[in-house]
């Protein structure tokens, strides 16, 4: 950088004006400028950008936080490609860092993201891949800071801390409009949805005379593995939808576009049946399945999808006949769909409370008075989590067991398990006062355990 003639650059001219921001410009630009000028000195020399530095510039900064990190054997977030990977710091040179990075494979791109936590302050940088053997990837050392935010509460990472949590209970159909109607009329059903063990075999009974009340004749089915579907249960399972068949007397109401939200037909796989086949032949395996229908004298018919983790398990089946006066109607259908969905959400909240808020299964990976981060092994449950994301957690800590609520904030794969961030929104009584004295311990002894000599230690 030139400064003949008495010219300064612009940012530097700003010095004296007395804003710090301005300040730190000047003294990051005096820093590259320095650094430039060393590289010119020492032009046939082997120059890295960190070899010449400032005390307290950036770069000795974020050796330091290196040389922390690694004394602390704390983990790292990797990011390469769309693999997200745990990372430890290995060795810290002048120019370089050694991560070891297990399960690390090297592909096309040159570059990786690293984020961490260091000193109450969140980092990311964005930094070149020097070499790679095996997990062992060696980064160039960054010469700036790229990323920095300060948390604004201090985060303790606790030693094999296991917690148990269940999804609290929201409208599954929103607080407005069909959500509002549901909550209403299905209200007995939606006050056992609430409880953290739900009666089964009571939200059974309960469904099972909402269906009865539609038609006498319906069935609920579980699949057993390996076991040889149906058409109609092909469709259901791969569509997740309700199927429904209002006239069975009208070939077209079986592939015929419904229109109407939340319920379907047979239009998907007739259009697939287009692809390998003329539109005569699709027709006839349709006329086919309506004799068949026709001869059990159907007069129409709804087939709803049972889920648990959004994977289906079963279906309700409800017919009528032709000598029937009742037929199932739009709304019945309608109504049959929000039944299906209110009991594959008693399901699955049965089978989180069953395992994950019955035992302790989640690792807690760091807590503040504000929120925390844990690990979950099953893609299952964290894919269904995307959707439910309101929990409830039961977290002990010394002879404390805690009681908090709160919303997922963050979730993320990072090798074989899931990270979930969760912000408090509320407690049992007086466990926000034990949650902020655990911390402050915490802080504390790990603070005393920094003074000590090796030899106490």
């Amino acid at each position: 950088m030139s400064v003949s003639g008495g010219l300064l650059p612009a940012v530097w001219s700003t010095f004296g004006s007395g804003t710090g921001h301005y300040i730190q410009e000047i003294e990051r630009d005096m820093d590259l400028s320095l650094m430039e000028l060393m590289r010119e000195i020492y032009g046939t020399e082997r120059m890295v950008p960190t070899q010449f530095t400032i005390i307290d510039s950036d770069v000795n900064q974020i050796r330091h936080l290196f040389f922390h990190l690694r004394a602390e054997n704390r983990n790292i977030d990797v990011s390469y490609g769309i693999e997200v990977f745990q990372a430890r710091i290995a060795d810290v040179d002048d120019d370089q860092v050694m991560l070891r990075i297990p399960g690390f494979e090297e592909g096309p791109q040159r570059r990786i993201r690293i984020r961490f936590d260091a000193v109450n302050i969140f980092y990311q940088f964005e930094v070149i891949i020097e070499s790679v053997s095996g997990e062992l990837v060696s980064i160039r050392m960054p010469d700036s800071i790229q990323s920095a935010t300060r948390r604004k509460y201090r985060r303790v990472y606790p030693d094999d801390v296991f917690l148990r949590f269940l999804f609290v209970y929201r409208p599954i159909f929103g607080k407005r409009g069909i959500g509002q109607i549901v909550e209403d009329r299905y209200s007995y059903l939606v006050e056992e949805l609430r409880k953290d063990y739900p009666d089964l075999s009571l939200i059974l009974r309960m469904v099972a005379e909402e269906l009865h009340s539609i038609s006498r004749h319906f069935e609920f089915k579980f699949y057993k593995k390996g076991e040889k579907r149906s058409l109609m249960e092909q469709v259901v399972t791969s569509q997740e939808s309700t199927l429904y068949i209002r006239d069975t007397d009208r070939l077209d109401n079986y592939f015929r576009k419904l229109n109407l939200f939340g319920l379907t037909n047979y239009e998907r796989e007739f259009k697939n049946m287009l692809n390998v086949m003329s539109e005569e032949d699709a027709r006839k395996k349709f006329e086919e399945l309506q004799q068949t229908e026709l001869r059990q004298h159907l007069y129409n018919y709804v087939c709803a999808p049972l889920t648990i983790f959004d994977q289906v398990v079963g279906h309700i089946y409800l017919h009528t006949t032709v000598l029937e006066k009742h037929q199932i109607t739009t709304e019945d259908a309608t109504r049959i769909d929000i039944l299906a969905t209110l009991l594959s959400y008693a399901m699955s909240r049965t089978a989180v409370a069953r395992t994950y808020y019955r035992e302790p299964l989640a690792r807690l990976r760091n807590i503040s008075i504000a929120g925390l981060l844990f690990e979950i092994r099953s893609h299952v449950l964290f894919d269904y989590l995307i959707d439910h994301d309101s929990l409830r957690v039961l977290l002990p800590l010394k002879n404390d067991v805690l009681e908090m609520e709160g919303d997922i904030t963050r979730l993320f794969p990072v090798d074989d398990h899931f990270l979930i961030g969760m912000k408090f929104t509320g407690a049992g009584p007086d466990d926000f006062r034990r949650l902020e004295n655990y911390i402050f311990q915490r802080l504390k002894s790990r603070h005393e355990s920094s003074l000590r000599s090796p030899e106490q230690r």
